[in-house]
Order: structure tokens, then C-alpha cells, then sequence
């Protein structure tokens, strides 16, 4: 449905509101995977005392949502059913998260969203700043272990270079973590992060998708930082098209923006504080005789810069972060040699 090119910086060409504040192929990194061995929950959860919780989708860790609601049913052999935040209009212009109950069957869509959601969370993150007067909120995503994440250049100007991170520890509890701007692309709107770390320390991250094309409206999974309220909330999305940076009424734009970079466009309901989130594919599911069982995995296909809060995202795609994470890479790899 459409194709692009991994960097456009270097084919130049010729308003709605700024956010500031297909399957995966199996070859590829198994994000779900790896989020499940990497959040270590104490021994096995009591599933029984969980369902009592009344805990949402975004209060889980990923080991207690496999153990106790992924492809699970009642005893009355229904699916169970997850209370999860999801975008919704809202009456006065602004999108809001409001609590849906999904089921965890594990073969529906709504099903495979949740999945997504609640193995994402540890990596899209709220971030925000204040310096003087100036606050701004949005979100990141961490896409290396080493810490370091992406997000919307917009998001970080005015700040110090220096901003906050809420992180998800592996007991569900949240701790803010400085995170310094090691690198901006301005004409496409990104930022990279450092998050400081303990010594040794790693973090789950999201694979960068290496898929270029899309099927006709493709469901995927939209997360971020709704209203820069600094709760991560999710949207469910469809791939629209491509777009053109000129051809997007934009009322509000960077002032470096190439305007003649390409983007995808998302049918999804995002609010401002979405910038810098992520927009994730979405694995397949089958049963078998074990249970119901993911096919493929997720990651990341773009990142959020814009919407119009009714119906329409504007993403960035993941080919060109991956652009500049090996850029970022090889500056690092420079500079150590000549030490």
C-alpha cells in the first residue's frame, strides 16, 4: 500500500495539531518474548487474587498477564474480559482514554491488541519537562537495552536537554529517571534519549520494524501519553496511506520540518501527548492443542507526530529512526576510537 524510503532528508521537496505536548515475519526479534523473560514476576502469580485486584490492562506486568488472562476463560468457559484504557472522542474536541472491558480469548482482534498493550508498556513511557515556565509532556520509546529511546523533536525543545522519564520497574511500581538528548534529526521531527542507568543495568525494548509495505487498512496498535496526564493509554488504529508532509493541513508545525518528507497516516483518535509514541503491528494468534498460541510478534512501524484529535495520526516511520540510531551509533563508535 505504500513504500518508503529509509531517509528522505536527501529528496527535499517543494493546519491540524501538533502532539507535543501486517505481521511480523517470525525471523524477526520477538519483542513478546523477550518483554516476558525480561519483567521476572516472584515465582508464580496467584491468578485467583489477581482477578479479585480489579487491576487494569496498564497495572499489569507481562508474566502475570500470560499466566493469568492470555487465552484464558471462566469457569463458564467464556473469555475472561480486561478492563484497558482506550482512546475515545470526546464530546468537547478532546480525546480521552476511557476504560473498555476487552477479552483476553487471545484469536479476537480486540484480543491481540490487549496482548500488544500490556507487553508494550515497560518500553512507551511518559516523558516530560519544566523549565521555567515552559512545560511540555509527550512520550518515548525505548529502543535499545542499553536505554536509549525515541521520540518527537518537538517534545524536548525548551527544554535543558535534560528530561524526566517515568519507568515501569518489574514490581509494577514507577520511578522518575533523568534522560538526556544525545541526538536531534529536526527535518524528521526525532529526538534520541538516554535514560541514566544503574550499573549493569539493561531495559526491554521494542524492535524497529524493517517492513515497508502495508495492507489495506491494517489493525495496529497505537500507544502513548494521553493529554500529557503521564498514563499510557492505547488507541486502536488502521493504516490509512501515505501522505506527503505538504499535503497535511497542519496548524502547528517544528520550524526545521522537511515538508517534503513522506508519512503514514493513521485512522486513529490520538489526543496531544501522543507525540513520540508508538504505533506497533499486531501478532496473529491460532489455537492449538496447548492453547492459544501468538504467530509472529510485534514492533515498532512508526512513531506518532501529529493528529487532528478526531480521526487521523500522522506517523514517522521506523525505517527512518533506525536511520538514526546507526547514525547515532557510528558517532559514538568514532569518538571512542580516537580516545
Amino acid at each position: 500500500m505504500g513504500r518508503d524510503l529509509p531517509n528522505d532528508d536527501q529528496k527535499p521537496k517543494s493546519g491540524e495539531k501538533s502532539l507535543g505536548g501486517p505481521f511480523e515475519p517470525p525471523q524477526e526479534q520477538n519483542a513478546i518474548g523477550k518483554f516476558a523473560q525480561a519483567i521476572n514476576s516472584p515465582g508464580i502469580p496467584d491468578c485467583a487474587t489477581v482477578y479479585k485486584s480489579n487491576k487494569t490492562a496498564a497495572d499489569l506486568d507481562a508474566v502475570t498477564f500470560d499466566s493469568c488472562y492470555h487465552g484464558k476463560t471462566g469457569r463458564n468457559g467464556r473469555s475472561l474480559e480486561l478492563k484497558t484504557p482506550v482512546m475515545q472522542p470526546g464530546k468537547d474536541g478532546i480525546p480521552r482514554p476511557q476504560i473498555e472491558k476487552l477479552t483476553t480469548e487471545g484469536i479476537t482482534m480486540d484480543s491481540r491488541r490487549l496482548d500488544v498493550f500490556v507487553h508494550a508498556l515497560p518500553a512507551v513511557r511518559p516523558v516530560f519537562f519544566e523549565n521555567g515556565a515552559l512545560k511540555s509532556a509527550g512520550t518515548a520509546a525505548m529502543v535499545s537495552s542499553d536505554g536509549l529511546m525515541v521520540t518527537n523533536k518537538h517534545v524536548v525543545d525548551g527544554s535543558t536537554g535534560v528530561l524526566k522519564v517515568k519507568m515501569l520497574n518489574s514490581d509494577g511500581t514507577e520511578e522518575l529517571r533523568n534522560a538526556h538528548v544525545v541526538k536531534l534529526n529536526p527535518k524528521q521531527d526525532l529526538a534520541l534519549l538516554q535514560v541514566e542507568r544503574k550499573p549493569g543495568e539493561t531495559f526491554a525494548a521494542l524492535p524497529l520494524s524493517k517492513r515497508t509495505d502495508w495492507r489495506e487498512r491494517e489493525p495496529l496498535v497505537e500507544m502513548g501519553n494521553a493529554n500529557g496526564e503521564g498514563k499510557i493509554s492505547m488507541a486502536k488504529a488502521r493504516y490509512g496511506k501515505m501522505v506527503n508532509q505538504d499535503e497535511i493541513p497542519f496548524q502547528q508545525q517544528p520550524p526545521d520540518v522537511l515538508q517534503g518528507r513522506t508519512m503514514f497516516q493513521m485512522d486513529a483518535t490520538v489526543p496531544q501527548g501522543y507525540s513520540g509514541g508508538v504505533v506497533l503491528s499486531i501478532p496473529g494468534s491460532q489455537r492449538t492443542a496447548n492453547g492459544v498460541e501468538r504467530t509472529g510478534t510485534s514492533a515498532i512501524r512508526g512513531i506518532t507526530d501529529y493528529s487532528n484529535l478526531t480521526n487521523s495520526s500522522y506517523i514517522i516511520p521506523a525505517a527512518r529512526v533506525q536511520f538514526m540510531l546507526d547514525e547515532y551509533r557510528k558517532e559514538q563508535s568514532a569518538k571512542a576510537q580516537k580516545k
